[in-house]
């Protein structure tokens, strides 16, 4: 699992800035290292990207979105080439440039549909379009994927906020909560 964590890290070095990883990076710079300092676009995206927890989104209508060849042999060149496209797609999520994030996610899937972390960032930009049921399918794949990921947990949950979704949402947030406490149980012991 450590192993896990530390992939999933390197993948998305924004996780070390959240409030659950606060006991690490005291622990990473007690040792002397520094963990770089989350940039000011980083932080307005965080700021910007969180839903009002009153609102509700509404059910979207849209086709199911590409999932790529979950059967497909993936080469080293095509993880490279998917990691790249993850990362011009979270400089577009930084700059507001929601679709053209989305279109970088799914060619980075398409490369790479064995990376969980692809398809939990494209849903937390379909819940920031309102498109629940998008950020629903995704967060589903990606737990199929990796059930340990938490980020996945976290973006179904907020995609269940309509009216008749409660109970899956709560689950769902209750699971995330879960899997946080699991993963800092298992760094302290």
């Amino acid at each position: 699992k450590l192993q896990a964590f530390v992939k999933m890290c390197t993948q998305d070095p924004s996780i070390l800035h959240t409030e659950e990883m606060h006991f690490l990076r005291e622990w990473v710079e007690s040792m002397g290292d520094k963990i770089p300092p989350v940039t000011q676009k980083a932080k307005s995206e965080e700021n910007t990207k969180e839903e009002k927890p009153d609102s509700v989104i509404e059910p979207d209508t849209d086709a199911p979105q590409e999932m790529g060849d979950e059967n497909a042999e993936i080469t080293e060149e095509m993880m490279d080439q998917a990691n790249d496209k993850k990362v011009a797609a979270i400089e577009a999520l930084n700059n507001g440039e929601l679709q053209k994030a989305i279109d970088l996610f799914t060619a980075a899937i398409k490369l790479n549909p064995h990376l969980a972390i692809l398809y939990a960032k494209r849903a937390s930009v379909f819940i920031r379009l309102q498109k629940p049921n998008a950020a629903i399918q995704d967060c589903d794949r990606a737990i199929e994927v990796n059930p340990d990921s938490a980020q996945p947990y976290k973006w179904r949950g907020k995609a269940h906020r309509p009216p008749a979704h409660w109970e899956k949402a709560a689950h769902d947030l209750e699971t995330l909560g879960k899997l946080s406490r699991t993963l800092v149980w298992t760094k302290i012991s």
